[in-house]
């Protein structure tokens, strides 16, 4: 595995490089502190895994520069590595083509979850990356859907499903889902209905109140 952590700081790149080589034995680390550094090595370096990269870089500054970086690499996947924690910016970098958003404020534990997860083709959204001062009056704060985080109720769901579940409780629409999960929109119906029948709700909404509940649940437990 070759993977190219993208940020202008130092240390954040090691502590990553760190957690990523006592998650695997066979990882080749590359480092770059720019955007066009990144994109050169990623370039030059067949064979590349994974790009961990910060948003905030020089020669990045934002959604719009993420867009055009992924299109340029469109063969490697990239998860956005940020501190921001708002859906907006979230949701954006996933339509941009990302295939994850990892917060900095996450343990290097979340990266056993989230690897896997992008390199399976399946895409990681944290349930958990909205503040309190972000939501309206009728939202709730979704849930994180890491492994494990799920009540028993959520087992029988399959990855897939799971994934549509996450962009469900971070309020996408059916056509949404369909674009970032790379599916058509009626493939996307027919998981959401699997989903409500399995988790024995009738709307959208009664499932993502049963996914944060679940997740409050097993909080509690654990």
């Amino acid at each position: 595995m070759v993977v190219l952590i993208a940020d202008d700081h130092a240390l954040f790149r090691y502590g990553i490089s760190l957690a990523l080589e006592e998650l695997y034995d066979d990882v080749t680390i590359l480092q770059a502190s720019t955007a066009d550094e990144a994109r050169k090595l990623a370039q030059e370096t067949p064979g590349i895994t994974l790009i961990l990269l910060d948003l905030m870089m020089p020669g990045l500054n934002g959604i719009a520069d993420l867009k055009g970086f992924i299109e340029e690499l469109p063969k490697v996947p990239v998860v956005v590595v940020s501190g921001s924690r708002q859906r907006s910016t979230i949701r954006a970098s996933i339509e941009a083509g990302a295939r994850g958003y990892i917060l900095k404020s996450s343990n290097g534990e979340i990266l056993k979850h989230v690897l896997p997860l992008v390199l399976s083709g399946e895409l990681y959204v944290p349930g958990q990356a909205v503040t309190p001062e972000e939501m309206g009056s009728g939202d709730m704060e979704p849930p994180s859907f890491d492994d494990g985080d799920f009540h028993h109720d959520f087992k029988s769901l399959t990855p897939r499903e799971t994934q549509v579940l996450k962009l469900l409780t971070l309020g996408y629409s059916n056509k949404e889902i369909a674009r970032s999960l790379g599916m058509l929109e009626g493939t996307v119906k027919v998981h959401v209905k699997s989903i409500m029948k399995k988790l024995g709700v009738n709307n959208r909404t009664q499932a993502a109140i049963a996914a944060n509940r679940s997740f409050r649940q097993q909080s509690t437990i654990g």
